[in-house]
């Protein structure tokens, strides 16, 4: 297509409205570009055709560096009487030639803008010089200086789409690449790509957002010499962006907080204090004694009275809104919710002040103080070290008459509702009866030992079937937890139901034996895990610390859990109360993830517990198994 090359006056150049192809405006700001090109000038030509104005040329393909150029000449950076270089086209050819620009223009890959800022600093431009050339700001230029400094075989990664942008990032925190490449090597197809599970494993330094300088303070941490880094591709305001050097200061300053507590703890009568960082429960080497009962006045005992009635009502209303399909209202849902935090935290209050320690206590038990999952200070009352047992049994003999040390337990609430507890064990019922279902051999050994349990123990019974003391019991899982059907026990479950359920059709005629007569041993052993398995049962109302038969099935299957159930919204999340919330994912993800969802509204603070939850092992005690 011919065109002829031109030199024109910047004042008399519009852009054209009829035959510029590119109508979205693009995302490099107007003065950066302007600053682009008066740095290294204009470096491609612009398409123009003549206008009907006399003297006038209509800009086809460039309008956007026609704009900057007007925009230095606002500003006064234009040099005077500088023309533009322009390829003048026929008016016929001129939407042709403005789409073709835009459309045939390919971009830089930004693993080769990376390495290209790098070379540029590498031959003397400070990163004002490239900031100013490429039209973007030096903090973009430090960034794209630091993603250049990632290992070769990362960036080739990332050149053939197997590394997101954000976990390269994350592999950019450190500029040591072997460190960067054995992580990379370290980690499985999936981890690899997570940002947050690449930080944790390369950088090892505490963030701001840890619970520890959340209780020093970080301006405390600066004062006292402690040096910060920050990570590039992190906001501002990004607490996780900001990384702590100086380790042991921050545990120097958090100790010289926390002996200031347990000081005044000995001031007050306990007989020793003693400090942790740790956040892990406390020992059971411990004994405990309990604060003594104090009466509440009627107007405490009016006041829990009121509270708990409305506590009644508003469980009550919450669970009507669960059980209904889809939430009519979900800031219904969320305030309620809310409002239920709210009245459990006033209960709490109120019963705290129905018992206190006696003087005679304080004399023989002693604290731990320490920081929660926040960073706030957790004082544990009450306990009895080991040498001091035999001196807490006398006085409490001297009390009461009787040689042990027997007060009150404080009055605690269950993790989990009876509702929730159901629907937990439905679903690891289900869990062990889809793996055993899938094995025959235990199967088989399971239904041998419970026929001899059954005749050894109890006697000969005759009644049923084909002359078997045997019957099938199955509990309703579904009606127990109302996530299972979706859950991949009971869809492996259904699918094995279905199989068999097309394989033979039951009648009164006795077909199933005839059926059966028919079968190898291998097929009659396949059905006979699947009959056992639905047999099995373990809902449970209460939560238990002991293991029972259903664990000791799952050991015997060798069942990994995590693979079987994960913590969501519907299966646990959005069943426990806020606080819990926190404490799920501190112990799941960590605290500092788990820190911003004591602001977040109920509902926020469930959708991000899932994330944080997701690619972690978390399980409630009721979903372990235990030995």
């Amino acid at each position: 297509m011919k065109h002829k090359a031109i030199e024109l006056d910047p004042r008399k150049l519009v852009v054209s409205e009829q035959y510029q192809a590119r109508k979205t405006a693009s995302q490099t700001p107007l003065p950066q570009l302007a600053d682009s090109i008066a740095t290294v000038g204009l470096l491609h030509a612009l398409a123009v055709v003549k206008s009907k104005k006399r003297g006038f040329h209509e800009v086809i393909a460039g309008g956007r560096r026609l704009q900057a150029i007007h925009h230095l000449l606002d500003d006064g950076r234009w040099p005077e009487g500088q023309l533009v270089a322009g390829n003048l086209y026929d008016e016929e050819n001129a939407l042709l030639v403005s789409i073709t620009e835009n459309v045939q223009r390919e971009q830089m890959h930004p693993a080769d803008e990376f390495e290209a800022f790098a070379e540029l600093i590498g031959q003397g431009k400070t990163i004002e010089d490239v900031a100013a050339a490429f039209g973007v700001t030096a903090t973009v230029v430090r960034r794209r200086l630091q993603l250049g400094r990632v290992a070769p075989a990362l960036m080739q990664a990332y050149r053939d789409n197997e590394l997101p942008l954000d976990a390269l990032m994350a592999y950019a925190m450190t500029d040591n690449q072997e460190r960067q490449v054995q992580v990379y090597s370290n980690l499985n197809m999936w981890d690899r790509k997570s940002p947050r599970v690449i930080r944790g494993m390369i950088e090892e330094a505490m963030t701001a957002n840890h619970r520890l300088v959340h209780f020093i303070g970080l301006d405390a941490y600066q004062a006292a010499g402690g040096g910060v880094t920050r990570d590039l591709f992190a906001d501002e305001d990004d607490l996780n962006g900001i990384y702590l050097i100086d380790r042991a200061v921050v545990e120097r300053l958090a100790l010289s907080k926390l002996q200031e507590a347990a000081a005044d703890l000995t001031a007050q009568g306990w007989a020793w204090a003693e400090v942790t960082l740790d956040s892990e429960p406390v020992s059971n080497r411990y004994g405990r004694v309990y604060p003594e009962p104090v009466d509440l006045t009627p107007e405490q005992q009016a006041t829990v009275a009121k509270l708990q009635t409305q506590e009644k009502l508003l469980m009550h209303d919450i669970a009507i809104l669960e059980d209904e399909e889809e939430k009519a209202d979900e800031d219904e849902w969320e305030a309620l919710n809310q409002q239920l935090d709210e009245l459990q935290e006033q209960i709490r209050a109120v019963e705290d002040q129905c018992a206190a320690y006696t003087d005679s206590q304080k004399k023989v038990a002693g604290c731990i103080v320490r920081l929660d999952y926040q960073g706030v200070l957790d004082i544990v009352e009450g306990l009895i070290r080991p040498e001091d047992r035999a001196q807490a049994q006398e006085q409490q003999q001297d009390a009461d008459g009787v040689g042990r040390v027997s007060l009150p337990a404080v009055k605690t609430r269950p993790t989990h509702s009876e509702r929730l507890v159901r629907q937990l064990t439905a679903n690891k019922t289900a869990i062990v009866q889809a793996a055993l279902a899938n094995n025959p051999k235990v199967a088989l050994a399971v239904l041998v030992a419970q026929l001899a349990r059954r005749h050894f123990g109890a006697g000969y019974y005759s009644y049923g079937g084909f002359g078997l003391g045997i019957s099938t019991s199955c509990e309703p899982l579904a009606a127990d937890a109302p996530d299972f059907q979706e859950s991949r026990a009971g869809q492996e479950l259904a699918r094995i139901e279905q199989h068999w359920g097309d394989v033979i059709t039951p009648g009164s005629d006795g077909g199933e034996l005839a059926w059966a007569l028919s079968q190898d041993t291998e097929t009659l052993l396949e059905l006979l895990a699947y009959l056992v398995a639905v047999t099995v049962q373990g809902i449970q109302h209460q939560e238990s610390s002991q293991a029972n038969t259903l664990d000791q099935l799952a050991e015997l299957l060798n069942i990994q859990m995590p693979e079987w159930w994960r913590a969501t919204g519907e299966t646990y999340l959005s069943h426990v109360s806020k606080d819990r919330l926190v404490e799920v994912v501190s112990e799941g993800a960590s605290p500092e993830q788990a820190a911003p969802l004591v602001r977040m509204k109920k509902k926020e603070a469930i959708d991000a517990a899932e994330q944080a939850l997701v690619g972690t092992s978390w399980l409630p005690s009721i979903m372990k198994i235990k030995d």
